[in-house]
């Protein structure tokens, strides 16, 4: 059974074919260094809100790629395409996700 990985909403960055996803890799970051352009991007909720992170603080880019959409004949409909979410980092979920690097992921909204 594949892993999950739960979003709290719907992003305006989430690709067709978004919700089975291969992780690509893990990239460390701090909050501080990335661009207010990347930081736009990766949070906006559909809508027009954005999710709230702190200023600064260590937290990892999963880098994603979405499943293509075919039709019933394999022809190509929506191609697959790179996608990011951040994850704050913790010595476990950093081990967690590395250990799905290369696996396809159910990635669903889960609102708790």
């Amino acid at each position: 059974m594949a892993a999950t990985i739960k979003f709290s909403h719907s992003y305006d960055k989430m690709p067709a074919g978004w919700y089975l996803s291969k992780l690509l890799d893990v990239l460390p970051v701090k909050l501080e260094d990335l661009s207010p352009e990347f930081l736009k991007y990766d949070t906006f909720i559909e809508g027009d809100e954005y999710y709230k992170l702190p200023k600064k603080g260590d937290y990892m880019i999963l880098l994603l790629r979405s499943t293509a959409r075919t039709d019933d004949e394999g022809n190509v409909l929506e191609p697959s395409q790179l996608w990011t979410t951040i994850r704050r980092r913790t010595p476990e979920k950093e081990k967690y996700y590395r250990g799905l690097i290369g696996q396809v992921v159910n990635c669903k909204i889960v609102k708790e």
